[in-house]
């Protein structure tokens, strides 16, 4: 059965192209929540969140060069494709 609505969590959202953006708004809401909890003083609240972001994704940033120098230039010296 098609409808002509989007009904969420249930019919995907066409965003295959560009799903690497979305890393921004998950550790975005994933700053908010964790430190909603942990942090102990709320005036350094927004701070708190901002480092946390940054932190995640400085992560996910070193996280994607690292395997791709050791997928693209690594494992080639280690194990070389016959010829």
């Amino acid at each position: 059965m098609t409808t002509l609505a989007y009904v969420p969590f249930i019919d995907a959202l066409p965003l295959h192209d560009v799903w690497y953006l979305l890393i921004v708004p998950m550790s975005i809401f994933l700053a908010i929540g964790y430190k909603g909890v942990r942090c102990r003083d709320l005036s350094r609240y927004p701070r708190e969140v901002v480092v946390f972001v940054v932190q995640i994704l400085g992560a996910m940033a070193l996280l994607a060069i690292g395997f791709t120098v050791f997928i693209n230039y690594i494992i080639p010296m280690l194990a070389p494709m016959p010829t």
